[in-house]
C-alpha cells in the first residue's frame, strides 16, 4: 500500500514539475527510468489505499488538463454525446497524444522483492507493444479508407452500424467504436449495443476510431469520405401512349422503372398533347398523396424525405364517356389503365382496348356493350380482352357490363362407383367423373373428362388411378378398400382458372351377370384355326341370367379344344368387360377330315436360270405338300429329287408328337440311317414315320397317296423307281422333268397335283472358242511352241469361259511336211499344215462349230537401219541410230539392239571400246544391230567437233572483311558451251588472291581436256573480280546516372557488328561538356589506332546528374514574452550538403506575441537547383512564447549572442552528451526551470528511499 502512495506522490511531483517549467514530460524519461531500475520498492497493498491512490491520480490528471487549457490547448466540447476522455480533450485534431504527454518507456509499478525487478520492464514493454498494435491498426484502416476513391451512395442515407463498421475496415464481430462529424465539432458515435440504423445527409464526413491506451481513451483520424444520400423515384404515364416526361436538362425520363435521385428535390416537365388535360400526382414520403402544380415555366417539383412515385394522367377533352357496370370481383382496364371509378374517357373515332381481369376464384363468362353481347372476346390468363370503336359523338356514353361468375367444382357425396380388378383406367375415370361430378352446379358447366385429372389417396399421398405400390410400402392399390378418397383437379384454360375438390366414394362391382350357351351336337370339318373358330362361334352366344343375348364381341371369346380329327371337348370362356361379368361353358364336338388341294407351278427356264418358288403349294397351307421331281437331262441321264426339309413329323401327324415331332423328315431319315434313298423306297420311309407317330394319328392315306404318285411317274419315266433321289435339291441341268405334289397332313384328305418343269439349252450369247489363239498372220507355230500349245475349245457365255462343259468334240485333219495325210481327235505337232474343228453335241449349251488351219515350222527375220550413215555435230547430248527387225511377212517385230565402237578416236589416250549406249563425244562409230533369229547389220555414226567459238565469263563477287567467299555462289555465264560441260568448268573455279585484307583480285576457271577435245576452237575465258570491302562496327557509349556531389560512375561502352574486339584499336569514352551541376551531358566514344579493315560508327550516350536528395528538419525555438525572436534555424539531414554549397532556404514564423505555440514557415522558392527536398519539413508548433515568470531572458545562440529573427542559418545534427543535455529538448535553454526540476526530482527520490527503509524496519 505504501508503494502505491509513493507512486501517487511521484506522479503529483512530476505533474507540478511539468506545469512550472513547461518542460515536456519526455525530457525526464531516460533519467527516471534509470533511477527506477536502480531502486525497486515493494510494499504491502491495502484496498482502502488503492481507492485513495486512484483519486489522487484523477486529481493529478485534471490538474494537467487545466494547465494545458491555460496554454491554449483546451479540450473540444462534444455536443453529439461522444464519450469525453483525455484523448479528446488534449487532442481535438486527433493526433497521437502519447508521444508528447506520456512517460515513454517507463512505468512506476513496484514488485514485492528484488529478484522480480524485471517485471517493471516487462510491463513497460507490453504497454508500448499494445499501443503500437492499436496505432498500426488505425493506420491500416486509414490507408484502406483513403485508397477507396469511390464515394459512398446510400439509399435514404441509411446504413446499419455493422455495415458502416465493415466499410471502415472493421471485421466481425465489429467490436470497434467509431465517430463521425462534418465539421469536426459535432460528433456522432456508434452504439455499444445492437445494430442500429444511422442516417447521413449528403456531404463529406470525418471518421475517427476510439483507441484505449494505458493512460486513457484516444480518438484517431482514419480519414474522410464523401457520402451521397439518394431516393428512389418512379414515373408512370396513363391515358396516352404519346406522353413523355422530361427532366430539368430536357432529357426524356425512363418510364415505369425506378431511378435514383441524389438530391432532396427533383424537377421535371410533361409533354403537352392536343385535346388532352394533364393531371400529375405524387405519393410517398411524409406528405402522402398530393397533387403537383407546375410553375410558370411548366416545371413540376418533388420534395423528398422518402421514395416517391409520380403518376401522370392524360385526360381527353374530346371524348366518349365509358361507363363500367357492376365489377365487384374484377378489374377493368381501358388502354392498359385501371379504371378505379365508374366512368372514364376515351378519344373520339378510336378503337380502344378493354381488358377485364377477374379476382382469384372468379371468371368472365361474357361481356355486353350497351346490352349487346361481345362475340370476339379473347382470353389470356383468365383475362377477357376485346376492342371497341368509340364513335364520332362527343361526350356520348358507352356502357360495358362484364358477367363475372364464381368458379365452382361441385362433387356429389356418398355415391357408388362401379369398379372391378383389371378395369381399363380410362373407363374407371369415366365412371368416377360421370358418377361424382355435379355438372348442374359446376362452373364452367361444360367441363368434360378431358379437362380434369382424377387421383386417389393411396396412403402414400395422392396417386394416379393406375398406381401400383411397391411391396412393403404403406400404400394400397385403387379398389382394395371399400371406400376411396377421390380428388378431381380441373386443369383450367385461358378463361377459367384451375379448380380442385375432394370427396369419398364407395367401391362396388356393378356389372351385369352373364352365361355362355353352346348348342349340342356340333360337327365341323378340319380347317385352319381361324376358319374353325369362326364356324364354332356360330353355335355360341353370351346371355344374361334371364336368357337375353348380350351385345358382346364374340371374337373376344376364348375357345379351348384339341384341334385334331375325332370327338373333342370344347371349353368357351368369356372374360367379361367393364359392363359384363365373366362366365364359362363346355360341350363335346366332332371334327372330320378337311379337304385340301395341291397346285404345281409348271415352268420353262433356260439353263443357268432358277425356278420361281414355290413350285408346290398346298391349300390350306398347313396341309403341307411334298414334291417329287423326276425327268431326263439333255445328256440322256435320269434324274429324281425331293425336298423334305420344311415338313416335320408334327405336320404329317396333324398333332404334337413327343421327341420327334418338331424334327423335319430329312432329320428323321438321318436318325434312321437312310442317308440315301431311291424313288421306290419312299413308301417304306413313311411307314417308318407311322411307327414313330404311333396311334396318335393314322397316315395310311398319306402313304397311299405317295404310292399313287410313284406309279404315275414310273409310267412317264420308266425305271425311275431305281434312281437315287437328290434330297433337298431342284434340277439344274438342261432337260424335261415331271413334278408331282402330295399333301401329307393326316387331318386332311390326301390331295395330288402334277406339273412340268423344263430347262432349255442356253444358246443366247453362247459360242465355241479355241482354248488358245495363234498370234500371227500365217497361224505358224514352231515345233517347240506346238508342244506347249493348248489345242481344243470351250464354251463362252457373254465372253466368259464356262469350265467343264460336257458334249464338246475336237477333230484334226491335215498333211505333214513329208506329204502324209493324217486325221484324228488329238492335235498334230510335227511340221506340216493342219485343220482343227470344234463342235458341241448335247449338254446345257447350243453353239455353231468353229474351224481353223495352222502350220508347224520355222521362219527367218531381217534387220534394217532407218539410215545407214548418220552425221551429227557435238552438242553435249547423245546421238544414236535406230534399226528394226522384220518377219517373213514384212511385219515389224521390234527394235534391234545396237552396239557402238569408236573407230576414229579424237584423243590418243582413249582406246576403241564397244558400248550399248548412244555416244556423246566427237568421233566416228561403227554400229552393229542384233535381233533374235536374224543376221546382224552394220551402220556408221559420225559426230564432228563443235565449230562455234565457246566463251566462259566469270562473274564478280563482293564480300565483307572477315567473310569467306563461297565460290559456288559465283555466277558463270557461257556461250556456245554444251550444258554437260558447264559443271566440269564450274568445278575448276578459284581465286587468284588472299581474303585477309580489303582490296580485289581475279576469279578464274580452267577448261578441262575432257571438254576442250569436243570443240574445234579454243574456249575463251573472261576472268571475274573478287572485291573485299571494310566491315561496319558500331560502338555505343552506355548512358548512366549520378547524383549531384557524388563521384561519376565509370564510363562504359557496347560493341556490335564484330566478334573479334581486340583488333579495333584503343577505345575510350569521354564527357563532351564541362561541369558537374544537375543536367544532361553527352558521352562521346573515341577510338585511337583504328583498323583500316573496319568502318566505325560511333554513337554517343548521356550522363544524367540528378538532384541531391536532402532532408531538412526545422529546429524548435522558444523565447520569453516581450523579448526578441531568436534566430530560426534548421538541420540538414539525409545526403548532406556538398562542401561550399548553400541551400537558399529562408525561415519565418507565424506573427503574434501572445504566449503560445506558433508555426515556423520555410520558403524554398530560391532553393539551390542542385538539390531537392525528400519531404516537406513540418514547422507545426515549433516556435513557443512563454511567460517571464522567473525573470528569464531570451535564448542565446552558441556564442552567447541573441539570434536575429528571420536570419537564416544552417545547423547540424546534435549528439546526446551529458545527462543535462538529455534533459534538454530542441533548442530550449531554461536554467532556472531545469534547476527547479532537479530539486523536485531529488525530493521524489528521497521519498522513495525513505519508504523503502520504512518497509525494511
Amino acid at each position: 500500500m505504501k508503494r502505491k502512495v509513493c507512486e501517487s506522490l511521484f506522479a503529483v511531483t512530476l505533474a507540478l514539475t511539468v506545469a512550472v517549467t513547461n518542460i515536456p514530460v519526455t525530457a525526464f524519461a531516460t533519467e527516471i527510468n534509470q533511477s527506477a531500475r536502480q531502486e525497486q520498492m515493494t510494499e504491502s497493498v491495502q484496498t482502502e489505499n488503492q481507492g485513495q491512490q486512484s483519486d489522487s491520480l484523477q486529481e493529478n490528471h485534471g490538474a494537467q488538463n487545466e494547465t494545458n487549457s491555460e496554454n491554449g490547448q483546451n479540450s473540444t466540447d462534444n455536443p453529439a454525446g461522444a464519450e469525453q476522455n483525455s484523448g479528446e480533450g488534449d487532442n481535438p485534431a486527433g493526433t497521437d497524444l502519447k508521444k508528447d504527454n506520456q512517460f515513454e518507456g517507463n512505468n512506476f509499478q513496484k514488485v514485492d522483492n528484488q529478484e522480480n525487478s524485471g517485471v517493471a520492464e516487462e510491463i513497460s514493454r507490453q504497454q508500448n507493444t499494445d499501443d503500437n498494435q492499436q496505432n498500426a491498426q488505425v493506420s491500416e484502416q486509414a490507408a484502406m479508407l483513403s485508397s477507396d476513391e469511390t464515394q459512398w451512395n446510400w439509399h435514404k442515407g441509411e446504413i446499419t452500424q455493422n455495415e458502416l463498421k465493415k466499410l471502415l475496415g472493421d471485421s466481425w464481430p465489429y467490436a470497434g467504436t467509431y465517430r463521425w462529424s462534418k465539421d469536426r465539432e459535432n460528433w456522432n458515435k456508434t452504439s455499444a449495443y445492437g445494430n442500429p440504423v444511422y442516417t447521413f445527409d449528403t456531404g463529406t464526413y470525418y471518421f475517427q476510431k476510439e483507441t484505449v491506451t494505458w493512460t486513457g481513451i484516444q480518438w484517431n483520424d482514419i480519414g474522410t469520405k464523401e457520402i451521397h444520400a439518394y431516393y428512389n423515384m418512379e414515373i408512370n404515364i396513363y391515358g396516352s401512349s404519346e406522353g413523355v416526361v422530361y427532366n430539368s436538362e430536357n432529357l426524356a425520363v425512363p418510364l415505369n422503372s425506378t431511378f435514383q435521385v441524389y438530391d432532396n428535390k427533383y424537377k421535371f416537365t410533361v409533354k403537352n398533347i392536343e385535346n388532352y388535360e394533364i393531371k400529375v400526382t405524387a405519393t410517398g414520403g411524409s406528405q402522402g398523396e398530393r397533387k403537383l402544380t407546375p410553375d410558370a415555366n411548366g416545371m413540376y417539383e418533388v420534395i423528398f424525405d422518402d421514395d416517391v412515385t409520380v403518376k401522370v394522367e392524360y385526360i381527353a377533352t374530346n371524348y366518349v364517356n365509358v361507363k363500367i357496370g357492376q365489377t365487384e370481383n374484377a378489374e377493368v382496364y381501358i388502354n392498359d389503365t385501371l379504371i378505379e371509378n365508374e366512368d372514364t374517357r376515351v378519344n373520339l373515332n378510336e378503337n380502344f382496348q378493354i381488358k377485364i381481369i377477374p379476382q382469384k376464384g372468379y371468371a368472365i363468362e361474357g361481356v355486353t356493350v350497351d346490352q349487346a353481347s361481345v362475340s370476339d372476346l379473347s382470353f389470356e390468363k383468365y383475362a377477357a380482352s376485346f376492342s371497341w370503336y368509340s364513335g364520332e359523338t362527343n361526350q356520348a356514353t358507352i356502357t360495358i357490363s362484364p358477367k363475372v361468375v364464381k368458379e365452382v367444382l361441385a362433387l356429389k357425396e356418398n355415391v357408388i362407383v362401379s369398379y372391378h380388378k383389371g378395369m381399363n383406367v380410362e373407363r374407371l375415370k369415366n365412371n368416377i367423373f360421370n358418377t361424382v361430378v355435379n355438372k348442374e352446379n359446376t362452373i364452367p358447366n361444360n367441363i368434360s373428362i378431358d379437362d380434369v385429372e382424377i387421383q386417389y389417396q393411396s396412403g402414400l399421398g395422392w396417386q394416379e388411378l393406375d398406381y401400383k405400390p411397391i411391396v412393403g410400402v404403406f400404400a394400397h392399390e385403387f379398389g382394395n378398400n371399400d371406400t376411396e378418397k377421390i380428388r378431381i383437379s380441373y386443369k383450367g384454360n385461358s378463361q377459367y382458372a384451375p379448380l380442385e375438390a375432394e370427396t369419398t366414394v364407395s367401391i362396388s362391382d356393378e356389372r351385369i351377370e352373364t352365361q355362355v350357351v353352346i348348342q349340342e351336337g356340333i360337327t365341323i370339318q378340319y380347317n385352319t384355326e381361324d376358319v374353325m373358330k369362326q364356324e364354332l362361334l356360330q353355335y355360341i352366344t353370351v346371355q344374361d341370367k334371364d336368357g337375353n343375348t348380350l351385345p358382346v364381341d364374340k371374337s373376344e371369346l376364348t375357345l379351348s379344344y384339341n384341334r385334331i380329327v375325332g370327338q373333342q371337348e370344347l371349353t368357351v370362356s368369356y372374360a367379361g368387360d367393364d359392363d359384363y361379368k365373366d362366365s364359362v361353358a363346355t360341350a363335346t364336338i366332332t371334327i372330320t377330315k378337311g379337304d385340301a388341294t395341291v397346285s404345281v407351278n409348271s415352268q420353262k427356264i433356260t439353263y443357268g436360270e432358277s425356278f420361281e418358288a414355290p413350285i408346290f403349294t398346298a391349300s390350306p397351307e398347313e396341309a403341307k405338300a411334298i414334291g417329287l421331281i423326276v425327268g431326263i437331262t439333255a445328256s440322256g441321264e435320269k434324274y429324281a429329287s425331293i425336298d423334305l426339309s420344311e415338313v416335320t413329323v408334327n405336320d404329317i401327324a396333324g398333332t404334337d408328337i413327343p421327341i420327334y415331332g418338331k424334327k423335319s423328315v430329312q432329320e428323321v431319315m438321318r436318325s434312321l440311317g437312310m442317308t440315301s434313298i431311291k424313288v421306290g423306297q419312299l413308301p417304306e420311309l413313311f411307314e417308318k414315320i407311322q411307327g414313330i407317330i404311333g396311334s396318335e394319328s393314322d397316315i395310311a392315306g398319306v402313304i397311299n397317296g405317295i404310292e399313287k404318285v410313284i406309279n404315275i411317274l414310273e409310267k412317264i419315266v420308266p425305271g425311275i423307281n431305281d434312281v437315287t433321289i437328290h434330297i433337298g435339291e431342284l434340277p439344274t441341268e438342261a432337260g424335261v422333268y415331271t413334278a408331282a405334289g402330295v399333301t401329307v397332313n393326316s387331318n386332311y384328305n390326301t390331295a395330288i397335283g402334277v406339273g412340268t418343269l423344263v430347262i432349255a439349252q442356253k444358246k443366247t450369247n453362247a459360242k465355241l472358242s479355241f482354248n488358245q489363239n495363234i498370234e500371227n498372220k500365217h497361224n505358224r507355230l514352231t515345233a517347240a511352241e506346238a508342244e506347249s500349245f493348248d489345242f481344243g475349245g470351250h464354251i463362252e457365255v457373254d465372253g466368259n469361259a464356262v469350265g467343264d462343259t460336257p458334249g464338246i468334240r475336237t477333230n484334226f485333219v491335215g498333211k505333214t511336211a513329208t506329204g502324209e495325210i493324217v486325221s484324228g481327235t488329238e492335235a498334230f505337232k510335227e511340221e506340216g499344215e493342219y485343220i482343227e474343228t470344234i463342235s458341241i453335241i448335247g449338254g446345257n449349251y447350243l453353239a455353231i462349230p468353229i474351224v481353223r488351219t495352222y502350220t508347224i515350222g520355222e521362219a527367218k527375220n531381217t534387220i534394217q537401219f532407218e539410215k545407214k550413215i548418220v552425221y551429227a555435230s557435238y552438242d553435249g547430248n547423245e546421238h544414236g541410230m535406230t534399226a528394226y527387225a522384220y518377219n517373213e511377212d514384212g511385219d515389224k517385230l521390234g527394235e534391234a539392239a545396237l552396239e557402238y565402237q569408236n573407230i576414229l578416236q579424237t584423243s590418243t589416250n582413249v582406246s576403241p571400246v564397244e558400248n550399248s549406249s548412244a555416244p556423246i563425244d566427237a568421233g566416228m562409230y561403227r554400229v552393229v544391230a542384233i535381233y533374235d533369229n536374224a543376221e546382224s547389220e552394220v551402220g556408221t555414226l559420225v559426230i564432228t567437233k563443235a565449230v562455234a567459238q565457246g566463251t566462259v565469263t566469270v562473274g564478280n563477287a563482293e564480300t565483307t572483311y572477315g567473310q569467306k567467299l563461297n565460290l559456288n555462289s559465283v555466277i558463270i555465264q557461257t556461250k556456245n558451251i554444251a550444258q554437260r560441260d558447264i559443271a566440269a568448268i564450274q568445278d575448276t573455279i578459284a581465286c587468284a588472291g588472299s581474303d585477309e585484307a580489303i582490296g580485289s583480285h581475279a576469279i578464274t576457271v580452267t577448261v578441262p581436256e575432257s571438254v576442250s577435245r569436243n570443240y574445234l576452237r579454243t574456249i575463251k575465258v573472261n576472268k571475274g573480280t573478287h572485291t573485299i570491302i571494310s566491315k561496319e562496327v558500331t560502338i555505343t557509349a552506355d548512358s548512366c546516372k549520378a547524383q549531384y556531389g557524388n563521384t561519376f560512375p565509370e564510363f562504359t561502352y557496347q560493341i556490335s557488328g564484330v566478334s573479334d574486339k581486340e583488333n579495333l584499336g584503343d577505345i575510350s569514352v569521354v564527357k563532351r561538356e564541362d561541369g558537374n551541376h544537375v543536367g544532361t551531358y553527352t558521352l562521346d566514344v573515341q577510338v585511337a589506332n583504328q583498323n583500316s579493315n573496319y568502318k566505325y560508327n560511333l554513337e554517343s550516350g548521356t550522363l544524367t546528374i540528378k538532384k541531391r536528395a536532402i532532408t531538412v528538419a526545422i529546429d524548435k525555438k522558444q523565447k520569453v514574452k516581450g523579448q526578441k525572436d531568436p534566430v530560426l534555424t534548421y538541420t540538414v539531414e539525409g545526403d548532406g550538403l556538398v562542401e561550399g554549397d548553400s541551400l537558399g532556404i529562408y525561415l519565418s514564423r507565424k506573427s503574434g506575441e501572445k504566449v503560445g505555440l506558433y508555426d515556423i514557415y520555410m520558403d524554398t522558392s530560391n532553393l539551390n537547383k542542385d538539390y531537392e527536398l525528400a519531404s516537406e519539413p513540418s514547422g507545426k508548433d515549433k516556435f513557443e512564447i512563454v511567460e517571464n515568470k522567473a525573470g528569464l531572458t531570451n535564448q542565446k545562440n552558441d556564442s552567447g549572442k541573441s539570434k536575429t529573427n528571420g536570419t537564416q542559418v544552417k545547423s547540424v545534427k546534435k549528439q546526446p552528451g551529458t545527462v543535462w543535455d538529455r534533459i534538454k529538448t530542441g533548442d530550449n535553454n531554461k536554467p532556472v526551470g531545469y534547476f527547479i526540476a532537479v530539486l523536485i526530482s531529488l525530493a521524489a527520490i528521497i521519498m522513495i528511499i525513505s519508504a523503502r527503509f520504512q518497509r525494511k524496519k
